[in-house]
């Protein structure tokens, strides 16, 4: 597995990546060596001159610099449940400046009354920005439950709303 990390307007961001796609995306960290601990993932090398991470790089800066953008979908969610996975993938699919309830979210992958487990999921997103899961607000449109805290959610959203 290989990664980068690299420094954005919001901090340093740390993306992992195998050959069957992107694992790991962190969420701006204060520093280059917190990113790449953030990562948690062993084994991994150098690599700032792999062209898939050269571009995801490119599109993450661009992103926080509130360029709509549209990110490779090729990823490498590992062994997980169906469940899992179709919620991801689900979060995915979210237009740019546009957001979804937990429960709209349980709906459209088909499990009703699940949105609390739509919640744990998104709370181990391995992929945040890249899987928009900021866009993922409770029922009555509040904003809950986000890794990089809700001052960061609100942010993201504010960004991609300006920019729609």
């Amino acid at each position: 597995m290989r990664f980068v990390v690299f420094p954005t307007r919001l901090g340093w961001i740390g993306v992992a990546a195998s050959a069957a796609g992107l694992k790991r995306v962190t969420l701006p960290c204060v520093s280059a060596e917190a990113a790449e601990e953030a990562l948690m993932s062993p084994g991994l090398e150098s690599g700032g001159d792999d062209p898939a991470l050269v571009r995801l790089m490119a599109q993450l800066r661009d992103y926080l610099s509130g360029e709509k953008v549209a990110f490779d979908r090729r990823f490498d969610l590992g062994r997980c449940s169906d469940f899992r996975r179709s919620v991801l993938e689900a979060v995915s699919r979210i237009p740019y400046g546009e957001t979804r309830s937990y429960a709209d979210v349980a709906r459209e992958v088909g499990r009703l009354g699940a949105a609390r487990a739509v919640g744990r999921v998104m709370a181990t997103n391995p992929l945040p920005l890249v899987i928009p899961c900021h866009r993922v607000v409770a029922s009555d449109g509040s904003l809950c439950g986000f890794g990089g805290g809700l001052e960061m959610k609100k942010a993201l959203l504010d960004m991609e709303r300006a920019r729609r």
